[in-house]
């Protein structure tokens, strides 16, 4: 269960539509706003997909278990226990002890520009207005507070909407808290949400109830394991009269899915039953299937949570720095044109390949006539993306917030650290860090189909710099002309020319290739030298000298330079060192999202405080 994808569940990567039932050994099922795994020696795990989970052992395992929740011996001045079993300092040294894998971005606490609320302003949000209906006497919550002390809620909440600045949906969901731990114990609750304090907001054919069964009808008939009967009320959203759960979707019984080996299909579902077997889920619960094979350059696997024939292998086509590009097929050639380019489309059409192009936009600023990647649009599936420097970006013209996925699931854009992730149903895949790093990854599937900077993506290298009409160019600047695109003010320039180009030989690059500029990019004991087995830094290195030189020294190059080496080596899935500094390349304490400034982390919360423009 994930914040990425929710009421949802993965097993084994793929998802499964809940209730599922694993040969007697566990159940998935979901009763109001949680997603449940109940196991047969009674482990029992739940999760509302954003902020809220909870795991409730047998005594039996008491003081036999370790990691964030302690030991659960009974003693709880023994729990910040670190997997070396030593006593943790603090918080961030106990969580950094108990990782299990690293994320692209992510860092073990905040640095830099770190929120702080002192005792003064966390004051305001334990009032009633706030987080203080979880504590009033008289309250909504007070037949709760014999059951549920409400000291920790109201403290963790007030700590919470001040971080976040009074933020309703922040604040919402502290309060929820209380509200779930309240009738797990079967607390009795009132009415706490009103119309402008926390207003329910519930799916199509559904409503809120704040005391609903906890045993939702489903297609499948009863959600819970046995027993649910005598579970306590839930708050959540539930299906209307006449309609009931089909996986997470409220529909009339009459529009219920089918079953096949054990899972359950929505009707209308296409799905892959084995790597050899493709099946619809029609009216009245019939299944057919017949038999299926992957085609040339595919492979069955399971992706994002579904099985199926995807590529085989990818091309990878990147462009970073002083523009620096690299082909699908390896051929690196450099551009310092600030107009605008075809960096690739699909110029052999085949019936089974979407079509598609990406634009690119550059402009010169800075010193040096240092050219930078200013724009780039995608076209693909009947929509235009635009990316722009400075994590500006739009879906047809419209701003809309992270993350985003289009109702027809064919457009997925989110953030993986400091970037902004484009991936298509097509598997062209666009990673950009709104900066300095752009790669593009298309699938095997079009491979000699496609044309423009990125090249042909044949294999050889040798003839990628064909102009539109099928010929090779004879130079680097007669390739990028044949691809330029009209600018929308009609002027910009192909590059630097004679006295205007920057000189840089080898004295005057040597200054920066020390350990505190350039030099940190191949440094084997730096920041990123645990990155160099999965992407060389030998090019990059060279490319910041350059850049760093054309610009005179600037240190905004040399950020640049190395925010592009940083980026490179998250996509490939390396874990790189701190790099950036108070004083060294300090990392922007705010970054502009359509009206959601929250630090990189934390970008996915934009999607609960904003709604889309399209609502």
């Amino acid at each position: 269960m994930s914040q990425e994808h929710p009421r949802k569940v993965k097993l084994n990567g793929a998802f499964v539509e809940l209730p599922f039932t694993q040969k007697d050994q566990f159940e998935l099922y979901h009763s109001g706003v949680h997603g449940f795994v109940r196991t047969k020696f009674g482990l029992r795990v739940s999760f509302d997909w954003y902020s809220y989970a909870r795991v409730i052992l047998p005594d039996a395992y008491a003081g036999a278990v370790c990691g964030l929740c302690g030991n659960a011996n009974g003693n709880p001045d023994d729990d910040f226990i670190a997997r070396d079993g030593k006593r943790a300092k603090d918080e961030i040294q106990l969580a950094d002890s108990w990782k299990v894998g690293d994320v692209p971005g992510c860092s073990a606490g905040c640095v830099g520009d770190c929120p702080v609320c002192n005792e003064e302003q966390k004051q305001l949000y334990r009032g009633d207005g706030y987080c203080g209906v979880i504590a009033r006497a008289g309250g909504p919550f007070r037949n709760c507070h014999r059951v549920v002390n409400p000291g920790n809620f109201l403290e963790d909440c007030a700590f919470d909407a001040c971080q976040y600045k009074g933020r309703r949906d922040i604040l919402c969901k502290a309060i929820a808290a209380y509200m779930t731990e309240c009738q797990s114990n079967g607390a009795g609750v009132e009415e706490w949400r009103t119309p402008s304090f926390c207003a329910p907001v519930c799916p199509r054919h559904s409503h809120y109830e704040l005391c609903g069964n906890a045993c939702p009808t489903t297609c499948r008939g009863r959600a819970s394991p046995e027993g649910c009967a005598s579970a306590p009320c839930t708050e959540g959203c539930f299906c209307d009269e006449g309609f009931v759960l089909s996986g997470a979707e409220c529909v009339p019984a009459s529009e219920c899915g089918c079953e096949h080996r054990g899972r359950y299909y929505k009707k209308g579902e296409d799905f892959y039953a084995s790597c050899r077997e493709r099946c619809i889920c029609k009216a009245n619960g019939v299944v057919e299937c017949k038999e299926a094979a992957c085609g040339a350059h595919e492979e069955c696997r399971v992706e994002d949570g579904v099985l199926g024939c995807y590529p085989a292998g990818y091309g990878r086509l990147v462009v970073s720095g002083d523009p620096h590009y690299v082909t699908f097929d390896g051929r690196a050639f450099d551009l310092q044109g600030s107009c605008n380019y075809v960096l690739a489309r699909v110029c052999k059409p085949e019936q089974r390949l979407a079509n598609f192009s990406v634009l690119l936009e550059h402009d010169v600023s800075g010193r040096g006539n240092v050219a930078l990647t200013k724009k780039v649009a995608v076209s693909i599936h009947g929509y235009t993306v635009s990316m722009e420097r400075g994590r500006k970006w739009e879906v047809d013209g419209e701003h809309f917030t992270l993350p985003l996925v289009t109702e027809d699931r064919r457009l997925r854009i989110g953030q993986e650290g400091n970037n902004i992730v484009l991936q298509t149903a097509a598997g062209l895949r666009l990673l950009y860090n709104a900066a300095t790093y752009l790669l593009i990854t298309i699938p095997d599937a079009y491979r000699g189909r496609v044309c423009g900077l990125g090249g042909n993506f044949n294999g050889d290298p040798g003839d990628d710099f064909q102009l539109p009409g099928g010929s090779l160019a004879k130079s680097t600047e007669e390739f990028v002309t044949s691809w330029k695109m009209p600018a929308e003010d009609g002027a910009c320039t192909d590059g630097c020319n004679g006295n205007a180009c920057p000189v840089c030989d080898a004295s005057a690059t040597a200054p920066y290739g020390a350990g505190d500029s350039c030099g940190l990019i191949r440094d084997p004991t730096g920041p990123f030298g645990t990155c160099h087995h999965r992407v060389s830094p030998v090019e990059y290195f060279h490319h910041c000298l350059h850049d760093v030189c054309a610009a005179e020294g600037a240190r905004d190059a040399l950020c640049h330079s190395l925010q592009a080496y940083a980026a490179a080596c998250q996509a490939a899935g390396a874990e790189i060192g701190g790099w950036r500094t108070v004083t060294f390349c300090r990392k922007y304490s705010k970054l502009s999202l359509n009206s959601c400034s929250l630090p990189p982390k934390l970008q996915y919360l934009c999607q609960k405080i904003l709604k889309q423009k399209s609502l």
